[in-house]
């Protein structure tokens, strides 16, 4: 088991065992801290991910939020699994999504954006350090579409989603941001 997978494989542990409502409290405070980085109040179009694995931050909140704020925002969908393709599409409504592939969700209707309009990406981790490295679901789905992005990039975790230290690999795309309950680290990485 490489490095990475232990992590990721504590680190989910630790989430799973959140309790629900704990889950949803973390996750409110983790998007306090997000309304609070000028990089998201600024922004017309979020790119955020939807939230679909246990105790995960909740972004349906976040885009609910959002809509009320009078943000555009765009999600992925994941056009070719085989070659880890993701595409960016404009979602109307949060009424308005299905199942997609690996348990996630996605719009109904695929209504494309061209990622150079987005202001801001929000992205998932299974566990993130101080310096930008993330760990998501070891995929490479997020690093693929992230390579050509210029845009700040925020991943949001809880508290002990933050380790000491992650080892990139070399087509790994670091993180701007990182949003936890109790702070927003700026990493640096890019920037």
């Amino acid at each position: 088991m490489t490095e990475k997978e232990k992590i990721r494989k504590a680190v989910l542990k630790l989430r799973e065992e959140l309790d629900q409502e704990e889950a949803v409290q973390r996750s409110k405070s983790v998007l306090r801290h997000l309304e609070n980085l000028p990089e998201y109040r600024n922004a017309g179009l979020v790119h955020t991910y939807i939230s679909s694995k246990p105790n995960e931050v909740d972004t349906i909140m976040l885009i609910a939020r959002s809509f009320a704020r009078g943000k555009r925002i765009a999600v992925p969908v994941i056009t070719d699994k085989k070659e880890r393709n993701i595409e960016t599409s404009e979602l109307m409504n949060i009424g308005d999504l299905t199942e997609g592939p690996f348990d996630t969700k996605e719009p109904k209707v695929f209504s494309a954006v061209p990622s150079e309009e987005v202001d801001l990406f929000i992205v998932p981790v299974v566990a993130v350090d101080r310096s930008g490295n993330r760990i998501g679901w070891g995929f490479g789905y997020y690093d693929k579409f992230l390579q050509s992005q210029n845009k700040p990039i925020v991943a949001l975790a809880y508290n002990f989603q933050v380790v000491d230290s992650i080892e990139p690999s070399d087509t790994d795309v670091k993180v701007d941001y990182i949003v936890t309950e109790n702070e927003i680290i700026k990493t640096g990485a890019r920037r």
